[in-house]
């Protein structure tokens, strides 16, 4: 009975606990207002050993012991799964852990091969075919013991553009010494596409929420408009993504001098998602210029 509970408990834990959401349609509401909603389940997609999308996911060895499920400071820890159709994959923790490597699919054993920092893991996977035809992933905890994940993200038609490709997420990679003002630069260059391409891939799928919980920064978005996150908001996930506070603080104030100085285009298309996502595009390639030229536009 204490297993079906800690079964029960997770799937609800998943399907429940979306925080940094914004819904379309609506101004920002606080964390508070954002749980109890996911989108549609899209279908697994699995051909010639290729996935596709992302999936959320669960770090089974560190929250499961003798089939229960064990919770670390008041919640599991979730990680995002991204597949891409070059074999390669990204990992995000709620806690804001990264990694990415390269992945294989072993039909026979039907186990999913994960190899990032020269380490490779296995994870048993099922995949099953529900009545309406359409396929589910399950993931192997125990012996006998697996659970259906819900996607994510469908996969993009050009995957580099996806929010979570490896491309866009090069701002994660902690850095083992201290940048240089033109790398912090490239860092919040790259952050800000990442950000971008997650309101273009919200567009794109007509999504009916909009999320950042696996993305924690300092881009405050707005029904329309971008603005930043208060220096004592700041996440610590974010922070923990540069050498040290110093060089963050650094980057926090490269975009807050854009922010303020720049010449900023309005957007009034009538879709907030759309024209966010338009005035990033356009503060990044401002940017890009004012690093180049040194000249802030």
């Amino acid at each position: 009975m204490m297993l079906i509970k800690s079964i029960l408990l997770l799937i609800m834990i998943i399907m429940m606990d979306h925080h940094g959401i914004i819904y379309r349609g609506v101004e920002q509401k606080k964390d508070a207002d954002y749980q109890g909603r996911i989108t549609d389940i899209n279908p697994l997609i699995l051909h010639k050993g290729k996935l596709s999308g992302s999936w959320r996911l669960i770090d089974f060895d560190k929250n499961f012991k003798n089939g229960e499920l064990i919770k670390a400071a008041g919640r599991v820890n979730e990680v995002l799964v991204s597949f891409f159709p070059d074999s390669t994959f990204t990992r995000v923790y709620h806690t804001g852990k990264y990694d990415f490597g390269h992945y294989s699919y072993d039909e026979n054993e039907q186990s999913l091969l994960l190899t990032a920092n020269r380490n490779t893991e296995e994870l048993k996977v099922v995949t099953q075919t529900s009545p309406s035809g359409q396929q589910r992933l399950l993931v192997e905890f125990l012996p006998g013991k697996s659970l259906s994940l819900a996607q994510y993200g469908a996969p993009m038609d050009k995957f580099m553009e996806d929010p979570f490709s490896v491309q866009n997420n090069a701002w994660r990679i902690r850095p083992s010494a201290p940048e240089t003002k033109d790398q912090i630069f490239n860092r919040l260059i790259n952050y800000i596409g990442h950000n971008a391409s997650i309101l273009r891939a919200a567009y794109i799928r007509e999504q009916d929420f909009i999320s950042w919980e696996f993305s924690k920064g300092i881009i405050k978005v707005y029904n329309v408009g971008i603005g930043i996150v208060p220096k004592n908001e700041v996440p610590q996930v974010w922070i923990d993504s540069f050498h040290s506070r110093e060089d963050a603080m650094q980057c926090y104030a490269l975009f807050e001098n854009y922010l303020r100085n720049g010449k900023h285009t309005k957007h009034n298309s009538g879709n907030w998602v759309k024209d966010d996502y338009q005035i990033l595009a356009d503060i990044r390639e401002g940017l890009l210029r004012w690093q180049k030229t040194g000249v802030r536009e």
